[in-house]
């Protein structure tokens, strides 16, 4: 372990990026934020390396461990106790689904190093945006322990874009996450979208009925 840092004040920060279509927030490491939250397919690594139906975990150079700290990884701050994933250094983890796109994906990520890459998937694999761990914390140090470098993030899908996955990346041992979690729209949002559909279906057959009768 290394030395505590005092705690940042702020517990959510939100970071656009104009250059993607995609978007992040974190929150800083509590117990709260270590749960998956609810409303999405949770991918929590107690079975290894097996994901849930839909899903695919590929890649090499990770391992998924138990160890609270070991050479090949630390467990993240405020754990259940559960296992996690580590990407060891030059290795890559890629967890896609195959089944359909999501409009958030979050995960919790431990000790964030300067060193750890993300890469945010669209649903054919493609690259949407890239980030390092310095983009989610300054400095990124690898603090085992404090809430400052163990915070949950969340990728946001911009305008008319789908997630797909993510690529986990680290130039050095390691980078360690938990409780990564696929989010579809909320209900409300699928409902607005449903009474939009039925507008445009209203207007287009009253278009039709308006049509037929000016050339009866």
């Amino acid at each position: 372990m290394i030395k505590k840092f005092a705690v940042a004040a702020a517990v959510l920060t939100a970071v656009a990026s104009p250059a993607y279509a995609v978007s992040f927030t974190t929150q800083l490491g509590s117990t709260a934020t270590f749960a998956a939250p609810a409303g999405g397919t949770v991918v929590d690594f107690n079975n290894g390396t097996t994901v849930p139906t839909g899903f695919t975990l590929t890649g090499s150079g990770y391992i998924v461990s138990n160890a609270d700290s070991a050479s090949t990884g630390a467990r993240p701050a405020f754990s259940d106790g559960s296992a996690y994933l580590s990407v060891l250094g030059g290795g890559a983890a890629t967890l896609r689904s195959t089944a359909m796109g999501y409009q958030s994906i979050s995960l919790f990520l431990g000790s964030i190093d300067a060193f750890n890459t993300i890469r945010v998937l669209s649903t054919t694999g493609a690259v949407l945006a890239t980030y390092t761990g310095s983009q989610f914390v300054v400095p990124a140090n690898g603090n085992q322990d404090v809430p400052r470098t163990n915070r949950r993030i969340t990728f946001l899908a911009g305008a008319g874009e789908s997630l797909g996955g993510l690529t986990l990346s680290s130039g050095t041992n390691s980078l360690e996450t938990d409780n990564i979690v696929f989010s579809v729209p909320e209900p409300s949002t699928w409902a607005l979208m449903l009474v939009g559909f039925g507008m445009v279906g209203g207007a287009a057959r009253y278009r039709r009925r308006k049509t037929a009768a000016s050339f009866a």
